[in-house]
């Protein structure tokens, strides 16, 4: 079965670059805008999710947590002018926490770092 990554984030420009950035590391997206489909994915067992934190339909930190009762790896994003909210997502146990800048410039090496290819 191929390896597949939930992708949490609202913003519809950035939703479609990260699903491309998935689909050339020869994975399947799923796309979560809401927090129903956050539950759907968890119960799909991806090996990835990448949260924005500043998802207003959902609610970051408990994706974030529910992705990690679930043994699922969590690469979460947000801006950098808010550490507060970055720190948040380490506290909930994202493996990696990063500034939406840095996303945009190391977005494939992110996820091959967090995926068992």
């Amino acid at each position: 079965m191929p390896q597949s990554v939930a992708i949490v984030v609202p913003d519809l420009m950035f939703q479609s670059r990260i699903e491309a950035a998935v689909r050339v590391a020869g994975l399947t997206p799923i796309i979560a805008g809401s927090a129903a489909d956050v539950t759907a994915a968890i119960l799909a067992r991806p090996t990835l999710a990448v949260v924005d934190l500043h998802a207003a339909a959902i609610n970051a930190e408990r994706a974030i947590r529910d992705a990690k009762a679930a043994g699922i790896r969590v690469l979460a994003f947000g801006r950098h002018t808010e550490p507060a909210t970055l720190r948040l997502a380490r506290d909930a146990g994202a493996d990696k926490v990063v500034p939406r800048s840095q996303l945009v410039e190391e977005l494939h090496e992110l996820i091959a770092s967090l995926v068992d290819t």
